[in-house]
């Protein structure tokens, strides 16, 4: 997946990305997420708060202490609850409709990840919130979106409202598409 980001680039941080249905549906597909599966994917050690204590405690806890016949990966692995979506990508599996948005529409996304449709309108607007400066200086920049970033905002979106700056100018595994 591609993915455009509009940056000001004097103070490196993400004003809003353009992404498209693949990468919205993608996004929209980790609410469907257990708590579980989510903090097995980013790992319980750097989740936010207590909860990656509490699956740590679920993993070490002897068989001994729980009631019988419950496999601990009830817990640990749950299955996403909506049986007609594919856990590893969230996609509809049946022929027909997929995914959750659609296809003819280009979606701006916020750093905080607040999504809604594209439009000059609202691009500048979101651009005059931010440029409290006249001097912001905007770079765009295309990024490609991968396992390894998808599972970076992941992580950033449990921890911070700053998730694309976070994942895509603070990161050392960035990967550009290419300066557009």
């Amino acid at each position: 997946m591609t993915l455009k980001l509009l940056i000001d680039a004097g103070n490196n941080k993400v004003l809003f990305a353009e992404g498209g249905k693949e990468f919205i549906d993608f996004m929209f597909s980790l609410l469907l997420l257990p708590l579980g599966s989510i903090i097995k994917l980013v790992a319980p050690q750097t989740t936010l708060g207590s909860i990656g204590k509490l699956y740590q405690s679920v993993e070490n806890i002897n068989y001994t202490y729980l009631v019988p016949n419950l496999n601990k990966s009830t817990l640990l692995q749950p299955t996403v609850s909506n049986s007609n979506t594919c856990p590893s990508c969230g996609r509809n599996i049946n022929s027909g409709t997929e995914g959750f948005v659609k296809g003819v529409v280009t979606y701006m996304i916020t750093d905080d990840l607040e999504v809604t449709p594209m439009s000059a309108i609202s691009s500048i607007t979101l651009i005059n919130r931010f440029s409290v400066r006249k001097d912001i200086r905007l770079e765009e920049k295309a990024m490609l979106v991968g396992m390894e970033e998808g599972l970076a905002l992941l992580e950033a979106s449990l921890k911070s409202t700053t998730a694309l700056t976070d994942v895509f100018l603070k990161s050392s595994t960035k990967k550009a598409a290419g300066s557009v």
